[in-house]
């Protein structure tokens, strides 16, 4: 199985997300591959089976992911995840226009996620942690 996990990063936290995501699904002996949405071809995209597309939450957030996603479109088969960096308490907002991008795309949606960010906007204790869950368990969730 090849996984990318592509993010658009504010304050380097979704990077992180993604680069934790990245590990779990290397330890499990998945091909992954974590980039910043700017560097993403369209190539990156065609030859993956799961994409992984993260950013932070906001109002301009996410604008590179989607625009990396538009280079899915047309292929069938591709498996996607959603998700956003956000403080605890906040409305989904990223998320849901990378949700919408790739249903779009033609990529199956299979789950959005959010890890939560402290009072100083980086990652809870833990959050890393789950995000290597995540990854681990992405054979479980396909």
């Amino acid at each position: 199985m090849k996984a990318l996990v592509v993010y658009d990063s504010a304050n380097g936290d979704a990077d992180k997300v993604a680069e934790a995501m990245c590990s779990g699904m290397k330890q499990m002996g998945i091909a992954a591959e974590c980039k910043p949405a700017g560097s993403v071809t369209p190539g990156d995209i065609q030859g993956a089976e799961v994409l992984i597309v993260g950013s932070p939450n906001g109002f301009l957030a996410g604008r590179k992911a989607l625009k990396a996603i538009k280079g899915a479109a047309g292929k069938s088969g591709i498996k996607g995840f959603a998700f956003e960096t956000r403080m605890p308490n906040a409305a989904p907002g990223s998320v849901e226009k990378i949700a919408a991008a790739m249903k779009a795309s033609g990529i199956e949606l299979l789950d959005t996620t959010y890890f939560t960010l402290n009072a100083n906007k980086a990652l809870m204790d833990g959050e890393k942690d789950m995000a290597v869950a995540f990854g681990r368990g992405l054979p479980n969730r396909l």
